[in-house]
């Protein structure tokens, strides 16, 4: 989970007594592997796209939205920057993992 307080993302854990004491047996992420690119997490119909190319975005702004199976899921950017490329217009089919938004 993200927290968001006065514009910082504390990044936040909640966890049971027993996973906490196996948590420390995880490994670790790299903070820095945030990927550039935001790839469709599944199939359907691009809705609306709600920026533009060269816009800043900020962690955790709405992209995009796709409909799959009569539901709309709305696509939030991982990381503060700009938008380099829209691959896809809105009405598009996209299947899963295909790239839909790249940032500089």
């Amino acid at each position: 989970m993200r927290l968001r307080f006065e514009g910082t993302v504390f990044p936040l854990t909640v966890l049971s007594q027993n996973m906490a004491d196996l948590y420390g047996y995880m490994p670790k992420v790299d903070a820095g592997a945030v990927s550039k690119e935001i790839l469709s997490p599944m199939p359907g119909s691009l809705v609306s796209v709600a920026v533009d190319i060269g816009q800043e975005v900020l962690e955790g702004q709405e992209l995009c939205v796709i409909e799959a199976m009569k539901m709309q899921n709305s696509i939030a950017a991982p990381l503060t920057g700009k938008i380099k490329s829209i691959n896809y217009n809105i009405g598009d089919s996209v299947q899963e993992e295909d790239l839909l938004l790249e940032f500089e």
